[in-house]
């Protein structure tokens, strides 16, 4: 080779450019700092997200829980107000409900000894349990007195008839009525 060219590389040069400023040399250490730390927090992200859906499971498993808790505890709340309707409904129908004995009692007595009942049936409406079903089969000659004498002895007790209806097969008369309760 050349001498020139080897003694041209061989010669100082003057720099051409100025060199950076010492600020610059904290670049790399900045980068360094910021790739650790943007570690650091992607790890710390990472965690978090499994922490979350951690707790979103453990979320959804307590709502389920409370969920069927709060449809047993409907399911029994409307067990307990279909069994308080139920048993108002029972205590309004007692309390609509009059005692039969009296009826019969007085039907009995309003009888004279000529004529015999052959059957009677007192059956109660469960709809209107203050209206009674009043069936009587009479055998006699003078049934129509008779019947008027119940239904007077049976306003002594404050029934009254309502659509009375009779029907004759031979010597039996079919007495049918809804005896309605009057209001004092």
């Amino acid at each position: 080779m050349n001498e020139y060219l080897c003694h041209d590389f061989k010669t100082p040069r003057t720099d051409t450019s100025r060199r950076l400023p010492s600020t610059f040399r904290s670049i790399p250490v900045i980068f360094y700092v910021a790739l650790i730390g943007s570690a650091y927090v992607m790890t710390m992200d990472y965690f978090n997200y499994k922490r979350a859906l951690k707790q979103k499971t453990e979320a959804e498993e307590r709502q389920k829980l409370s969920e069927t808790q709060r449809d047993s505890f409907k399911n029994e709340k409307s067990n307990l107000e279909s069994e308080a309707t139920k048993a108002e409904n029972v205590a309004q129908w007692m309390e609509g409900a009059r005692n039969i004995q009296p009826i019969a009692v007085k039907i009995a007595r309003a009888v004279q000894t000529e004529t015999r009942i052959t059957q009677v049936a007192l059956e109660r409406s469960e709809q209107v349990p203050a209206n009674i079903a009043l069936t009587i089969h009479l055998n006699g000659t003078k049934v129509s007195t008779e019947l008027a004498a119940i239904e007077a002895s049976l306003g002594q007790l404050l029934y009254r008839s309502y659509s009375p209806q009779q029907t004759k097969n031979g010597d039996v008369v079919e007495y049918h009525s809804t005896l309605v309760r009057q209001t004092e």
